[in-house]
Formats: structure tokens, C-alpha cells, sequence
């Protein structure tokens, strides 16, 4: 089972709209709204693909059963610590001539150490089930920037890996962990790091750079440009695939679903990168935070190829 930690979930409204231009009024051609959270969002994708997954994290009161009902619709198992405050609202600017997403996200309701204390039982009570956990996207105010490095040990103790999917001081300090995977895009590396990532050259130097710290694979999403996927031995690379792009807040989370499907499986670390990539492309095509499903996952995989790179 795949356990996934969503501590800062939320609504994603996100708005299409052809070459949008701020300053000026914008039509708006489609929306819609969605529970989500990227640990959330990783555990639909791996339902989709038949992946046993569990959802912990917060619900806070003031939005009601909100959260637990969207995990029951999407048919998903979770175990939310109640805590006060209302989710927060992320509103999502898709510029469907441009394929560009311009994304406004609130900071959350702050939590403070009681609510922590309650997680980490909850927590504690499902590790021992667990094969991989999964400490994915912000936390709110209150959470101290070590925090994911603090699971990622508790899970090592309990002979768990951890894969995180975050930025910023979160990935830094979880690197210090040493989880079995991370998954920072371009940004998130250039901010952690401060570096400029202008070519696949400039990302594999420091995502070699990262490896050497104790992680055990880096993964970088390049949008457009495909992803790597550097162990301390090899890299590869996948370019990716030519399809049509509707929506893009999914693929990453369905990328990180993508590769935890495959590590729990056991698969070689070529199979890995090429299930994310699949899993993130099948999440492109669908409209606003839809994940990938295993039909569109299966179309998308014998697109996908990868290659060693020195």
C-alpha cells in the first residue's frame, strides 16, 4: 500500500480561457472546481492504475465534509486529522491558446502543534501497512520546514521509503531524510539550489548533486522538454510525447503516481521514469486537476520512450 500525505489540501478552481492578457477582461470559456491536494491527487491516480493507496493529512472544520466526501466520491480511503480554519481556494488561469497555466494559491489556515501531534499518531498506525509513503506539495502555516525530513525518518524506522514532491526549504530539509526519491520540476530545483537550469545538461549536474547528499533517486520534470531521472550510478532521460494539452496541474502529481506504481512493483529505473511520463501525459489531455486513468495510462505508454544519457 501507498501512503500519501496531503497536510495543506484544498480547491482548485481553475478558469480556461484563450491568450489570456492580465490587466484586461478575460472570457472565460470552461471551468470547474475540484478537491484537491497533491497528496490527494496522487492517490486517485494510483486507484486508477489498481494501486492499493491511503490519504492522511488535514481537514480542517470549517469546510465541513467537504474533503471526506470528495475522497469518498473518488472512492479512496483516507484517515484526515480535524483541525479549524476552511480549506483554502487555488484559482488556475489555463491559457489554452499558450498551454500556459498561471496559478494563484492561498496560504492555507495555520495548524499548530496539537494538530501535529494527532497526525503523527495517525500516521504511526498506518506505516506499519505501508510499502512506500508519499510526503507530497506545501504545508500550512504552523508546520515547521523540517517537518517532511522528520517523516521521511519516522517512515526509514519503520522500513518504509519515502518519495517527496516539494520545493523550497520542505525539499531541502526532506533531503536531508534521505528519501528513496524526490521530484522537484526546474523551479523548485533552481529555488532549493540556486542555480540556473537552462538546458537537460544544467539539471542533470544537479540533480548528480543531489544524489551525492543521500538521495537515492532525483527526478526532474522538464515540462516541454521531458524529464530525467539520475540515480548514483545512471541517468535517463525521456522526451516525452506529442499530445494535445487541456489540462496541467495533474501531471505532475500523476507522474509522481506513475513512479510509485512502478518502485512498489519493483521495476527497473528506466520502467520507472517511463511510468511517470506515461501517468503525467495521460494526465495532459483531461480538463483541470484530473488525474490520469489506467485506460488513458495504457494509451500513453507505448509512446513513451527512454534513454540512457552519460
Amino acid at each position: 500500500m501507498v501512503i500519501t500525505v496531503t497536510l495543506n489540501p484544498c480547491i482548485d478552481r481553475t478558469v480556461q480561457v484563450e491568450g489570456f492578457v492580465p490587466g484586461k477582461t478575460n472570457r472565460v470559456s470552461a471551468s470547474r472546481c475540484d478537491a484537491a491536494g497533491k497528496g490527494i491527487n496522487v492517490s486517485a491516480a494510483l486507484k486508477n492504475l489498481g494501486e492499493d493507496t491511503r490519504c492522511l493529512g488535514f481537514n480542517f472544520r470549517g469546510s465541513g465534509e467537504f474533503l471526506p466526501r470528495a475522497l469518498c466520491e473518488k472512492g479512496l480511503s483516507g484517515e484526515l486529522t480535524e483541525v479549524g480554519g476552511t480549506l483554502r481556494t487555488n484559482i488556475k488561469i489555463f491559457d489554452a491558446g499558450a498551454g500556459v497555466m498561471t496559478e494563484l494559491n492561498e496560504a492555507g489556515a495555520e495548524v499548530g502543534p496539537d494538530a501535529l501531534e494527532r497526525f503523527e499518531r495517525t500516521l504511526e498506525r498506518n506505516l506499519p501497512k505501508a510499502s512506500l509513503l508519499v510526503l507530497d506539495g506545501s504545508t500550512p502555516p504552523g508546520v515547521p520546514e523540517n517537518y517532511y525530513r522528520l517523516l521521511a525518518e519516522r517512515a526509514e524506522r519503520h522500513g518504509v521509503r519515502t518519495v517527496i514532491d516539494a520545493g523550497g526549504e520542505l525539499l531541502l530539509e526532506g533531503i536531508k531524510g534521505s528519501p528513496y526519491l524526490i521530484k522537484p520540476n526546474r523551479d523548485e530545483l533552481e529555488e532549493a539550489f540556486g542555480e540556473r537550469i537552462a538546458s537537460r545538461a544544467d539539471a542533470l549536474r544537479v540533480a548528480r548533486r543531489v544524489v551525492k547528499l543521500g538521495v537515492g533517486m532525483v527526478c526532474v520534470s522538464l515540462g516541454k522538454e521531458g524529464a530525467l531521472l539520475v540515480t548514483e550510478d545512471d541517468a535517463w532521460f525521456s522526451a516525452g510525447a506529442d499530445v494535445p494539452v487541456r489540462g496541467l496541474q495533474g501531471a505532475g502529481d500523476s507522474m509522481v503516481a506513475g513512479m510509485s506504481y512502478a518502485l512498489v512493483r519493483g521495476m527497473p529505473i528506466p520502467e520507472v521514469l517511463r511510468y511517470g511520463v506515461a501517468a503525467a501525459h495521460g494526465s495532459l489531455v483531461l480538463e483541470g486537476t484530473q488525474m490520469c486513468t489506467r485506460k488513458g495510462f495504457l494509451q500513453m505508454l507505448p509512446l513513451i520512450s527512454v534513454e540512457k544519457i552519460e
